[in-house]
């Protein structure tokens, strides 16, 4: 796991700094741990975001 965290950090993050609210690296791991539990949309991956959001902030 701290690989793919380590992998992630080299990813270039081009977004606009006064408009981000989420480290790009948090969002891939969401939308990564997301799609494995078969989340098939934005609003559901969103709510599966704020259901494991305790565990997701380790």
């Amino acid at each position: 796991m701290n690989e793919l965290l380590d992998w992630m950090e080299c990813i270039e993050n081009i977004r606009q700094e006064r408009k981000v609210r989420h480290k790009l690296k948090d969002i891939l791991v969401t939308v990564l741990f997301a799609t494995l539990a078969n989340v098939d949309d934005w609003v559901e991956m969103e709510y599966f975001a704020h259901y494991h959001q305790d565990y997701l902030k380790k």
